[in-house]
């Protein structure tokens, strides 16, 4: 083999190995990301929560949603579900500014499917949130049901919802970058946020 066949070889195996890199660093599914209004179309409304973009404490782009809790029993965040098939991804991950001085509890429940309203038939999880900027990785592995302890079925996710019980007071956090994420070194952060 000539030299000049020696670089071109050398090339298209430096060419390969730089694309799998650039690759591997993409691997994850973009949910929300809250980049323009037309988000506000794939939320369900609900009474005592008010959203709004905000262009402070954005983790991805140059926006977050700024979500502000009334006191009642569920306020919170529950996003129409495009994509539903969470299968072939390791961790659901999403990042929450809380600018308070106190933590605050956030539940969050995922469904897999449509009629799951008992309890007991769904993942339910409560995080502490604390003040600053925080990310949640759960795993997938991980979600099952809250008292039956069965695994959810992810090739049919039907919902996740964000939200606070029976707050007392009003409180605000900033969402945001709600994402599917591929890899084999995702941190377990199932039973609590990560505090950055």
């Amino acid at each position: 083999m000539n030299n000049k066949m020696k670089h071109m070889v050398l090339l298209l195996v430096f060419i390969l190995v730089f694309a799998g890199c650039e690759k591997n660093q993409n691997k994850e599914l973009v949910l929300y990301d809250f980049e323009s209004e037309s988000v506000f179309d794939d939320i369900h409304w609900k009474c005592h929560t008010l959203f709004s973009l905000s262009d402070q404490y954005a983790v991805h782009g140059k926006r977050s949603l700024k979500l502000e809790f009334y006191p009642s029993a569920y306020p919170g965040l529950s996003p129409k579900l495009k994509h539903r098939d969470w299968r072939g991804y390791h961790a659901f991950a999403f990042d929450v500014y809380n600018p308070g001085s106190k933590s605050i509890q956030l539940v969050l429940r995922i469904d897999d499917k449509k009629e799951a309203l008992e309890y007991s038939e769904r993942y339910n999880k409560s995080f502490e949130i604390l003040p600053g900027a925080n990310t949640l990785t759960i795993p997938l592995d991980s979600l099952r049901t809250s008292v039956t302890n069965r695994p959810l079925d992810l090739k049919k996710i039907y919902r996740f919802l964000v939200f606070m019980v029976n707050p007392k007071e009003k409180h605000v956090l900033y969402f945001d970058y709600f994402r599917l994420n591929y890899g084999d070194t995702i941190p377990n952060y199932e039973l609590w946020g990560h505090h950055t």
